[in-house]
């Protein structure tokens, strides 16, 4: 990681907060995903999500377990949603280094290579594989969500833009450990994925997730929700 600073995108965004916020409390997963979980920690006692500083992603590199609390009022969908926030968390990274060196922000070769993973996964661990599928793909379109979004602001706004790329290396084997994590959560959450009441239950845990957001990363949140219930026309 190098040690040039970046442009913080809190600058370019602010975070729309009320006083929704409360204390995640989440279901307990399989300790599979190295890293560390207390930027989420912190991310959801109240502060903004915006791109991860390389101090962030450093701190990820020294722990080795992911510890989930869990108490009586926590969901399935808590594991998932704090997850997916992770996940857009670093794709205002991703947007810095896309942006210093000029690349597109679709990759359908590293975008396959991310599905076709976590696919393989849930076959192995008993997970339905098309709940992670459609899943995994809406992860991947939320983290556009954030991308264009960055990218767009700063050809608008240059002073704003970073000035130093990341390095990609240590994101993407982040990214790899949380797609991990989330193929568990999401079987212990495809139970629900099924229930008559899971677009209203969604709707509650997106309500969890945007304090602290901006609208950008509201957006995504909201994209990468978007296909986990199991589709009408394909239930009994």
């Amino acid at each position: 990681m190098q040690d040039e600073r970046i442009t913080n995108p809190a600058q370019t965004f602010r975070p729309a907060t009320d006083d929704r916020s409360r204390p995640a409390a989440l279901p307990r997963l399989r300790r599979r995903l190295l890293g560390t979980i207390a930027a989420i920690a912190a991310m959801l006692s109240g502060g903004a999500v915006m791109a991860a500083p390389a101090s962030a992603v450093e701190s990820a590199e020294a722990s080795t377990t992911v510890t989930v609390a869990s108490d009586a009022t926590s969901t399935p969908l808590d594991a998932v949603g704090t997850l997916l926030v992770e996940r857009l968390q670093l794709a205002d990274t991703v947007a810095q280094a896309k942006w210093i060196k000029g690349t597109p922000v679709s990759d359908p070769a590293r975008e396959k290579v991310v599905i076709d993973a976590a696919v393989a996964q849930a076959s192995r661990d008993g997970v339905d594989p098309d709940l992670v599928r459609r899943v995994m793909t809406d992860q991947i379109s939320a983290s556009k969500v954030v991308q264009r979004g960055l990218l767009t602001h700063w050809a608008h706004n240059p002073s704003e833009a970073p000035t130093a790329a990341p390095d990609l290396t240590t994101v993407r084997t982040r990214l790899d450990e949380i797609d991990a994590a989330l193929v568990d959560a999401l079987g212990a959450a495809q139970p629900t994925a099924a229930d008559p009441t899971c677009r209203h239950l969604v709707d509650h845990e997106r309500d969890r997730e945007y304090p602290g957001l901006d609208s950008l990363h509201r957006k995504a949140v909201h994209t990468a929700w978007s296909s986990f219930c199991v589709p009408l026309t394909n239930k009994p």
